[in-house]
């Protein structure tokens, strides 16, 4: 069930021990570990200037040559940005990385 439709109130995470509460009005989230029985709070991810106008050129549906273009870099530029990206994220590729940029609303 959603309260007020801002919190996502389970969600488990990758490896299946852990449950997320997030709040889209707030710049940290709730972890509750099931192994050990704590819940922590972490602060959500940020994302930086460059890697905002890159998710967005991609959100249009352009390609790498035409987003290293637009913003004036090479290709190999746009690539280190964006695998930067995906390690701080926890993906593997661009489709995943634009779902997680959604769903949790960082642009």
């Amino acid at each position: 069930m959603l309260v007020n439709h801002r919190i996502t109130p389970v969600e488990f995470d990758g490896d299946g021990g852990n449950i997320r509460i997030i709040s889209n009005t707030s710049e940290s989230y709730w972890k509750y570990n099931l192994f050990t029985g704590k819940w922590t709070e972490e602060c959500k991810v940020t994302l930086k200037i460059r890697e905002i106008e890159i998710m967005r050129l991609y959100l249009q549906g352009l390609k790498i040559e035409e987003i290293a273009e637009q913003l004036f870099v090479s290709p190999s530029t746009i690539k280190f940005h964006r695998s930067k990206l995906f390690k701080r994220i926890g993906v593997k590729n661009i489709i995943e990385a634009i779902s997680y940029v959604i769903t949790n609303n960082l642009i």
